[in-house]
């Protein structure tokens, strides 16, 4: 995720550098939360996991969406 991160942030546009830089992040956090689904236990993690995997997926969504409508140059 870390080098995704980094790659994805090298663009000369900030604004691409940070929707390219953040998409990784986002999408490990869906993943771990979805581990966190299948195999926690404890409640306030368990609904922590769930706000998760609906805000980010929204967010993912909005940045891959903005991605396509501004390539990096």
């Amino acid at each position: 995720m870390k080098d995704d991160m980094h790659h994805g942030m090298m663009s000369d546009d900030p604004d691409v550098a940070f929707a390219a830089g953040m998409l990784p992040h986002h999408e490990g956090a869906v993943e771990m939360a979805k581990i966190e689904l299948k195999y926690g236990k404890d409640p306030e993690m368990l609904e922590l996991a769930r706000q998760i995997v609906a805000a980010q997926a929204a967010e993912i969504t909005q940045m891959k969406n903005w991605l396509k409508a501004h390539p990096a140059h």
